[in-house]
């Protein structure tokens, strides 16, 4: 049975162990996407910090889908030599890293309140409300959006990444074509399973056009909605989607949710006992019978022995961490090192804040009470 600190292949990279960062925005860029000192820093320690695989917040493909004013960006090839510079500072460090590249559709708060081309796959009634009604997509949109998905891999392997991955959950635009909640076209991207899927295969080919072949394209997937009303996306959809990009060229697939509500988000808070972990495990069983290849699983993981647990089982191949490598970079490095307490993060909400300028940064609240 594989251990967490087991190496493990994803097509042609090889991680020393089987603990990912997963991606989480951390607003360390300009208003224009292009990163600097900090952003290479902050990747620097996380690799020191012995994690096997280090994914990065994601980065727009497009100007249109910037949700927040200090998110990456990647549409340009200006974008490139700063990217250079953290992937030289990770591979120094001993570390691997991938870019997580996203369009955040009718979730692109920024486009929507600075006037930009803001456009939704769907004029629907659970639009986010950022005063200003979106534009529906229109096919040549649509095709934009999937070329410049390509282009911009083609940028991330040109700045020295060991990979690229998609953001297809979350309520981003990858999910807001996967759910039947936010996509209600009548066209060839709306309707069956099948044509709602059809936008991230597409994305999904112009990506491996882009880039070499043996360089490992990867998805964050929202595999089900989590919404009290039970709508939306359905795991049997998720599954087969999972199923499908699998076949289409994916070489790894991570695990989460898509659509969310307040009670989802809630019920996450405060996962100070086993019991609370690991709680996408059910989901990933489901994926599990559907695919072959690598899967990794995000979900609250707070301790080793749970990280073990889900391991050995064979359900994933890798375990997903991030609000924890937000309060201890190195805990990965501890936990080898012998020291096995689990994580010190409490899981209460407080690593997400918002500074005396209005932008939103990502720290850990209760660490800095701690050190004041």
């Amino acid at each position: 049975m594989p251990e967490p600190f087991d190496p493990i292949t994803l097509r042609r990279l090889e991680l020393k162990n089987r603990f990912v960062r997963s991606a989480t925005y951390f607003a360390l860029a300009d208003e224009d996407g292009f990163v600097g000192r900090p952003t290479v820093d902050l990747k620097r320690a996380l690799a020191e910090g012995g994690v096997g695989l280090i994914v990065t917040g994601y980065a727009y493909v497009l100007k249109s889908g910037q949700s927040f004013p200090d998110m990456n960006g990647i549409q340009t090839d200006d974008h490139i030599p700063g990217f250079q510079a953290v992937t030289r500072a990770v591979h120094e460090a001993g570390g691997r890293i991938v870019m997580q590249i996203a369009h955040c559709g009718a979730a692109s708060q920024t486009t929507a309140l600075s006037g930009g081309d803001y456009m939704a796959v769907s004029l629907v009634e659970n639009l986010p409300n950022y005063g200003r009604q979106p534009r529906e997509m229109t096919e040549e949109d649509i095709q934009g959006i999937i070329a410049a998905f390509g282009q911009a891999a083609r940028r991330v392997q040109e700045a020295g990444f060991d990979g690229v991955q998609i953001h297809g959950a979350h309520g981003y635009l990858v999910t807001q074509f996967l759910s039947p909640l936010s996509n209600h076209r009548t066209d060839r991207w709306g309707g069956p399973l099948e044509n709602r899927m059809r936008f991230v295969v597409e994305v999904v080919r112009a990506m491996r056009k882009a880039v070499d072949d043996d360089f490992p394209v990867m998805i964050k997937l929202g595999c089900r909605d989590y919404l009290a009303e039970g709508k939306g996306l359905s795991l049997a959809e998720g599954a087969e989607t999972a199923r499908t990009l699998e076949q289409e060229g994916v070489d790894f697939i991570e695990i989460s949710n898509g659509h969310q509500d307040n009670s989802f988000r809630k019920e996450r808070l405060g996962i100070t006992s086993p019991d609370r972990e690991a709680y996408f495990l059910a989901d990933a069983r489901v994926i599990r019978r559907a695919t072959q290849g690598p899967l990794g699983m995000v979900g609250g993981m707070r301790s080793l022995a749970v990280c073990g647990e889900v391991i050995r089982s064979g359900v994933v191949d890798c375990v997903s961490i991030c609000r924890p490598l937000i309060r201890e970079p190195g805990l990965i490095r501890r936990w080898q090192s012998g020291d096995t307490r689990d994580a010190d993060c409490i899981s209460c909400g407080g690593c997400f804040n918002v500074d005396e300028k209005r932008k939103t940064h990502v720290f850990c609240r209760q660490l800095k009470k701690k050190t004041q």
